[in-house]
């Protein structure tokens, strides 16, 4: 299966010991280099939005035509002091391959919703950017689960209704109060990356996790409005081609087209290189 997609949700980490056993772990190798290269040349995949991670003064550089990012605030030290690098993260926001700005809570310990980021959230509006935020289970033993609860973006969706908040990982495990939060917020969307990690064969786990494929399906279609989900990957969590083979299961066969590619245009603003 060849379907073309856009991955609004992937990582390109830099010397990162952690990136490099996702990646070993399903044959990749953790290198911007290495997913253009793989996953660019058949023609399938058409761009992506890569979450920032590491020092901020690093990210967005050298991003290649159709790739954009969100500025990724996942430094406990530089977020212990995000006012001192508010300037520097305007000017992400004033570039046009940045479309947004990514939160870790749970990685972070810190509320979404505590007021702590009331001065980004402020700044993502006037801009017209995104914020993206991990709902969810975390990949590291050393963060704490309740800062990443999904039903935390409900305050910040209230709080600021012109701003568009991406639920990063439809809150996996917690996809009942994930879907609550969308059905009442309209300005919040969903990125389907990281509901698997590691190998696997599209077909094989469909079968072996009908459960799971059923409760993914029953929120879903609880909310009811498929230009509000996007395709995204958590890469190098799984192998990208594979990944939309899953998540295209998941939906009428007449949206796939928007989930996998439109609706991430739409939802992030981008207009193309």
């Amino acid at each position: 299966m060849n379907l073309k997609y856009f991955d609004a949700h992937l990582h390109w980490f830099i010397n990162s010991a952690f990136a490099d056993r996702l990646a070993e772990n399903i044959g990749d190798r953790s290198s911007g280099e290495y997913y253009i290269d793989t996953y660019c040349k058949d023609g399938t995949l058409v761009g992506g939005i890569i979450m920032g991670n590491g020092d901020i003064h690093q990210q967005g550089i050298n991003i290649p035509d159709n790739f954009y990012y969100c500025l990724g605030l996942d430094l406990k030290e530089r977020v212990a002091q995000i006012d001192d690098y508010f300037d520097c993260i305007e000017e992400h926001l004033m570039r046009e391959k940045c479309v947004g700005i990514k939160i870790y809570p749970g990685y972070i310990p810190i509320y979404p919703n505590s007021g702590y980021y009331d001065s980004i959230y402020k700044l993502l509006v006037r801009y017209n950017k995104v914020l993206s935020v991990h709902t969810g289970m975390l990949a590291s033993l050393s963060g704490k689960l309740k800062y990443a609860h999904p039903l935390h973006l409900d305050d910040i969706a209230i709080d600021y209704p012109s701003l568009r908040i991406v639920m990063c990982h439809f809150g996996n495990p917690f996809l009942s109060e994930a879907a609550a939060v969308l059905e009442r917020n309209k300005n919040v969307y969903v990125d389907l990356s990281g509901l698997i990690e590691g190998p696997f064969d599209a077909q094989k786990f469909m079968i072996e996790e009908k459960n799971y494929i059923e409760l993914l399906k029953t929120w879903i279609q609880y909310i009811g409005d498929n230009q509000r989900f996007m395709f995204g990957t958590d890469w190098p969590a799984v192998k990208c081609d594979i990944y939309t083979e899953f998540i295209s299961e998941l939906f009428p066969e007449n949206d796939i087209e928007n989930i996998l590619i439109n609706n991430a245009l739409n939802i992030y603003n981008i207009k193309g290189d």
